[in-house]
């Protein structure tokens, strides 16, 4: 009797069709791309001085001069403030003060300045975010927006915009109203400090950094970066400063 040829297992060809899968993630990239709210990009505002035509000569130069502090930046973390009346006094070592970084240092300095003192701006932002936190989720968009407007006005000495932790719609809208026609009343503004920040070329970026956040927690509006000329040197001379120690 003649044996069955075993039979031979047919080898069979697997193949995976991914197309479907590439259908499926384009959809996937689509619906994150429509449904995630993307980064909105920073800006750091830069507020300029209000238009002060009803000021005389000699108020514009005081205004110069008792709102001017001028902060020094050298090494080894160590800080310089200046401050002066009058501009006859301007140039007096005396006045040069040493202090250090942070809430008891040079942001104590600012909040209690004799003349513009930052506390009162502080105070204002802190009742402007006390009305952004109680705003619902459904209007985020919204709140951002007047959130952002209104802390250019406080920082410009606008305050009358909040009150009571609460957002004042009717100055808000005046105070607006007012900056677009650039004719803001300086009478009802609160007086604001202007900084010059002048680092040292041993002073560190994280000094720099450092300050910088110091003007936004101070809500300063004005200030500037630039460098250390040779009136600067006589009066740190005169107090016997070497920033580069």
């Amino acid at each position: 009797m003649a044996k069955k040829k075993e039979s031979k297992q047919k080898k069979m060809n697997v193949r995976v069709d991914f197309t479907p899968m590439v259908d499926m993630m384009m959809l996937l990239i689509t619906f994150f791309m429509l449904c995630t709210s993307l980064a909105k990009p920073q800006a750091m505002h830069l507020t300029m001085p209000a238009k002060d035509q009803n000021l005389t000569a000699d108020d514009k130069d005081k205004a110069k001069t008792d709102q001017m502090v001028t902060i020094y930046l050298g090494a080894n973390d160590k800080i310089y403030y200046y401050m002066v009346d009058r501009k006859e006094q301007f140039g007096d070592p005396q006045f040069l003060k040493e202090t250090t970084y942070g809430k008891a240092g040079i942001r104590e300095v600012l909040r209690k300045h004799k003349v513009a003192p930052t506390g009162v701006l502080m105070d204002a932002k802190k009742q402007l975010q006390a009305w952004y936190d109680k705003q619902p989720k459904a209007q985020k968009e919204l709140s951002d927006s007047i959130y952002d407007r209104a802390l250019i006005m406080i920082k410009k000495g606008h305050t009358s915009v909040v009150s009571n932790n609460d957002l004042n719609k009717a100055e808000y809208n005046r105070v607006d109203a007012e900056m677009k026609n650039k004719n803001e009343d300086v009478n009802r503004m609160e007086p604001v400090l202007s900084i010059n920040i002048k680092p040292a070329d041993q002073s560190t970026y994280d000094n720099l950094v450092t300050i910088l956040d110091e003007m936004q927690i101070c809500c300063v509006g004005k200030y500037v970066i630039d460098n250390i000329n040779e009136k600067d040197t006589q009066i740190l001379e005169g107090a016997g400063v070497d920033l580069s120690k």
